[in-house]
């Protein structure tokens, strides 16, 4: 009995000791996805960043009335051909192309989890090319920001909460309920309502709630019901999910993000 009884110890010590190797390698892990400590509100590299996102935006706000100064741009920097078309998203896209190419312009210039250097909560931008060209949303369409790690595993990087959808529903300053991407039912827009999958940005956002790993948020927000702008509302932790069916019948996964404490 003293045998069997100095054996389940060991094997509880044992179990004990692989929970605490893999939390410190989860933890670890989660460390090297965040920014570097240099980078941390404030200090004098994340001003100098701040700055040069300032003169990044303004570039990218001339480039957008002054289209001769963008045609001669897109040109030299070998992206012209790609996008001609001079409205719309399409030339939007290409300013931030040309902002991006060049170096004199460079921040946060690649993609990562949590906050962003020289953003801070609260700051305001005009277009979906802002945030693509200081680094918190990438995709200029898709409501739903994601990267692949080396493990194959995706993660959410951040979302823009754009009132198009039933994302509406219980969003507070702390809490909100995002509707996945997908073939949305609630649009008719001539195509036919599909079910939402949980795959790319729906995935993705699951996956950052099994890690518990924090997802920007930015929120479209309505002036007077006509201009708008996208404001950064911080970092959200993605706290559950389900899947219900939307106006049309059809699947929609809904996911509920509480504000993390700063």
């Amino acid at each position: 009995m003293a045998a069997l009884h100095q054996k389940l110890e060991n094997g509880g010590s044992s179990s004990k000791l692989n929970r605490a190797k893999e939390a410190n390698k989860r933890a670890t892990f989660h460390r090297n996805l965040f920014r570097d400590d240099k980078e941390r509100p404030f200090t004098a590299e994340w001003n100098e960043t701040r700055l040069n996102i300032k003169k990044a935006l303004s570039f990218y706000r001339k480039l957008l009335v002054n289209r001769k100064l963008l045609d001669k741009l897109s040109q030299d920097h070998g992206n012209g051909s790609e996008i001609r078309r001079n409205s719309g998203l399409k030339l939007h896209m290409r300013a931030a192309k040309v902002v991006q190419s060049s170096e004199k312009y460079w921040v946060n210039t690649g993609k990562q989890i949590g906050p962003i250097s020289g953003i801070d909560i609260g700051d305001e931008f005009y277009w979906r090319g802002e945030l693509v060209i200081v680094g918190l949303h990438r995709d200029f369409q898709r409501g739903i920001d994601w990267m692949k790690l080396f493990n194959g595993k995706t993660l959410a990087t951040s979302i823009v909460e754009s009132g198009r959808y039933e994302n509406v529903n219980g969003v507070s300053s702390d809490r909100m309920v995002y509707c996945g991407e997908g073939e949305n039912p609630n649009l008719s827009r001539g195509k036919k309502p599909k079910d939402q999958n949980l795959v790319r940005g729906n995935l993705a956002l699951k996956n950052s709630m099994d890690e518990k790993m924090p997802v920007r948020v930015i929120r479209r927000s309505f002036n007077d019901g006509v201009d708008y702008k996208f404001v950064y509302s911080g970092l959200y932790l993605v706290t559950e999910y389900w899947k219900e069916k939307g106006k049309f019948g059809k699947d929609v996964y809904k996911f509920l993000l509480r504000k993390c404490e700063e």
